[in-house]
């Protein structure tokens, strides 16, 4: 198992090679690979270890969990906006994304900081937006807007423009990869556009 999580951190890091040298992603992303695999080996040897022995250790032990899960986000998080800035290309995107995303589930919490003991139903997975162009197919006519996505047209009708972490004030319950999700959506069915590059991406109402 340890020598899976090797592998996959070390196909993160020749990915990274290809960022540009004095991007700072590419030592955050370098960093937060480091850390989810530390933390998966750290989880891994616990279980061999015959378990977590006191009530103690299991919460800390779902405390590692949590954090793998959002090192996971974020780290994916760069590797999208890697693949915006065309570094990575989107075969490559997809194969890794899907390789965390199984981790995600393997070691999924049992429960999260934070969150009431109600159950909330599973979001559905990313949609793979690789091409505006090729996704058109998206007509506004057809495209059916959510709650969340009304309340990021509202921001953005307020507020001229924003960024993610903007968005996060309205939508405190919301991870950034949902966020970016919803605004990849808005942005193929042209109710938005996308300004800007690297940590400086912002978004405006579509004409």
């Amino acid at each position: 198992m340890e020598e899976k999580f090797l592998k996959l951190t070390n196909a993160v890091y020749k990915i990274l090679e290809f960022f540009p040298e004095s991007d700072p992603l590419k030592n955050r992303a370098k960093d937060r690979a480091l850390a989810i695999m530390d933390n998966l080996v750290l989880v891994n040897e616990t279980k061999r270890l015959q378990g977590w022995a006191t009530l103690a250790n299991a919460f800390n032990e779902e405390k590692v969990k949590v954090q793998i899960s959002d090192d996971i986000d974020i780290l994916l998080g760069y590797l999208w906006i890697a693949k915006t800035q065309g570094w990575l290309n989107s075969a490559n995107y997809l194969i890794v994304s899907y390789e965390y995303e199984k981790i995600k589930k393997e070691i999924e919490p049992v429960v999260e900081p934070a969150k009431s003991a109600q159950t909330t139903p599973k979001e559905p997975p990313e949609p793979v937006l690789d091409n505006v162009e090729a996704n058109k197919g998206l007509a506004s006519n057809s495209f059916v807007i959510s709650a969340r996505q009304e309340k990021i047209l509202e921001f953005l009708n307020n507020n001229e423009k924003g960024q993610v972490m903007d968005l996060q004030t309205v939508l405190p319950d919301v991870t950034k990869r949902t966020i970016r999700r919803d605004l990849d959506e808005l942005l193929l069915a042209g109710k938005i556009a996308r300004f800007g590059e690297f940590n400086q991406v912002f978004y405006k109402l579509g004409s």
